[in-house]
């Protein structure tokens, strides 16, 4: 079972990579789809680093986690259009990397805690911001149709997923030995299945003005939830 789910996952792994280059010319303007690209193959590159590095996994795993946070922030960071919401994100992304730097160079046992519970929560959070902005716009296309719901959306789920695994596992060595490990690699599927899809939803999406209710700085602080 375990071997058939490394098996799935690799397919998954590419699944992104190969798409993006199937329809490059239709979405490769996308900014969003090709920050999306880039973390798919820097996750990649991390994969093969932790086999070929296997005896600095921890490390590899530690400085993936601040490369993964950077690429989730820079996402929702162009998807949302509120402008204090977006210099907020900026403002927490720079001080959340300085502060993963510095417990990194302490060689924290525990920084895997740290990373990724801060990583979850502020990403959920970006989330929760991009969600409210996609209801309240007035155009008629679905959410489903558009291809930052689908990439929203499988981040909620890998985050949400993988978040307990990495907090029980924070204390353990080596955490790919871990029985548990294989959680991580269903969620890291889900994942780039839900990438794969923005990348299918996206060769066929317009690019759409953000309507005049986001030009407003102040209207999602001033309006009550």
């Amino acid at each position: 079972m375990k071997i058939l789910l490394f098996f799935i996952g690799n397919i998954a792994q590419f699944l992104p990579l190969v798409l993006f280059f199937v329809f490059f010319r239709k979405i490769n303007k996308i900014v969003e789809l090709r920050v999306v690209f880039l973390y798919v193959l820097v996750s990649l590159i991390t994969n093969i680093l932790l086999v070929v590095l296997n005896n600095y996994a921890s490390l590899v795993i530690s400085i993936s986690a601040i490369i993964e946070y950077a690429f989730f922030s820079a996402f929702f960071y162009i998807c949302i259009q509120n402008k204090k919401f977006k210099n907020l994100i900026l403002s927490l992304s720079v001080l959340n990397i300085c502060f993963e730097v510095f417990t990194l160079f302490l060689h924290k046992k525990n920084f895997d805690f740290w990373a990724t519970l801060i990583t979850a929560v502020l990403v959920l959070i970006y989330c929760i911001f991009f969600f409210y902005e996609e209801i309240s716009k007035t155009e008629t296309l679905l959410i489903y149709q558009s291809y930052t719901f689908w990439v929203a959306t499988g981040c909620i789920i890998y985050l949400a997923g993988t978040l307990f695994l990495f907090l029980y596992t924070s204390d353990m060595e080596d955490k790919q030995k871990s029985s548990l490990w294989v959680i991580d690699i269903v969620f890291e599927i889900i994942k780039n299945i839900f990438f794969s899809v923005a990348f299918v939803v996206g060769k066929n999406s317009k690019k759409i003005a953000a309507p005049a209710y986001f030009d407003d700085d102040t209207n999602m602080f001033k309006k009550s939830f």
